[in-house]
C-alpha cells in the first residue's frame, strides 16, 4: 500500500457497508457492527451520532475502506456486548470495535485511527478513549492489549484476559507528544476549519500541542465501499 489513508466520519446510514465480523468475532461471526438483527442502528449507535455528530471513524486508502473504529458516549455501552460491563468514565467515549483489513495490516492504519480518535475527542471535550482488551484470541471488538499499550493506553482495570485500558488525553500531551504530533501533521488531509465563532464566545484554552485541533473538523462523509 502506497497512498496515504484519508479518515472521514461514519454515520449511522453508512454502517450496512461496514464489513462483517470474522470467525471467531467476539461480536459473533457474519455480523455488521452497530446493526441490531433487524438491520437498523444500534441504539449506541444512533446516540453517538446524536451527541457527537459521528459513530466511528474510517480509514480509506482510494475508493477502498482500510480500516475502521467505532465508539459511543459511555452511557450507551450495550451492556451484553463484549465492551459492555463497565466501569466506563463520564468523560471519555467507549471504543466498541476497530479493524483493519487483512490487505492494509502491518502499515499503521490501528494506530491511525487511534490517533484520528484522540484528536477528534479532544474536540468533543472528552478527556479520554476507553476500552476493554484481550490478551488472546483478539477480534474487532476486542483488541489485543499490547497494541493499545504501544499507543498510549494503560490498564485501568486488570484482570488476567479481558483488562480495562484507558487513554487519557491530557497524559497523552504531557508525556506522549509524538501521538497526537504524527495526527496533526496529517489533518490537512481530512478536516477543514471551522467557521468563525461569534466574537461574545469564549472558549476554554486547549492543552498545550492540542490546541489546533480544536479549530478543524472532518471532510464530509463518503459512503464507505
Amino acid at each position: 500500500m502506497t497512498e496515504r489513508p484519508r479518515f472521514r466520519p461514519i454515520m449511522v446510514e453508512q454502517l450496512p457497508s461496514l464489513p462483517r465480523t470474522c470467525s471467531g468475532c467476539a461480536l459473533g461471526e457474519g455480523v455488521r457492527p452497530g446493526l441490531e438483527a433487524d438491520g437498523n442502528a444500534a441504539k449506541w449507535a444512533r446516540a453517538a451520532q446524536q451527541e457527537w455528530g459521528l459513530c466511528g471513524i474510517s480509514a480509506q486508502v482510494g475508493a477502498e475502506l482500510a480500516g475502521y473504529l467505532l465508539f459511543c458516549p459511555p452511557l450507551h455501552v450495550p451492556r451484553s456486548g463484549p465492551q459492555g460491563g463497565g466501569p466506563h468514565g463520564a468523560d471519555a467515549a467507549a471504543m466498541l470495535s476497530i479493524r483493519v483489513q487483512p490487505e492494509c495490516a502491518g502499515v499503521g492504519i490501528g494506530r491511525q485511527l487511534i490517533q484520528a480518535t484522540a484528536a477528534r475527542a479532544v474536540r468533543m471535550g472528552l478527556a479520554a478513549l476507553e476500552v476493554r482488551a484481550t490478551r488472546v484470541g483478539p477480534s474487532c471488538a476486542l483488541p489485543p492489549v499490547g497494541f493499545l499499550t504501544a499507543t498510549g493506553f494503560e490498564i485501568t482495570v486488570a484482570h488476567p484476559v479481558h483488562p480495562r485500558l484507558r487513554l487519557d488525553l491530557a497524559r497523552t500531551v504531557r508525556w506522549r507528544p509524538g501521538l497526537l504530533n504524527s495526527a496533526l501533521g496529517r489533518l490537512g488531509d481530512w478536516v477543514r476549519p471551522l467557521p468563525p465563532e461569534p466574537a461574545s464566545r469564549v472558549e476554554p484554552a486547549a492543552p498545550t500541542r492540542w490546541t489546533d485541533a480544536h479549530q478543524l473538523i472532518m471532510e464530509p462523509a463518503i459512503p464507505v465501499k
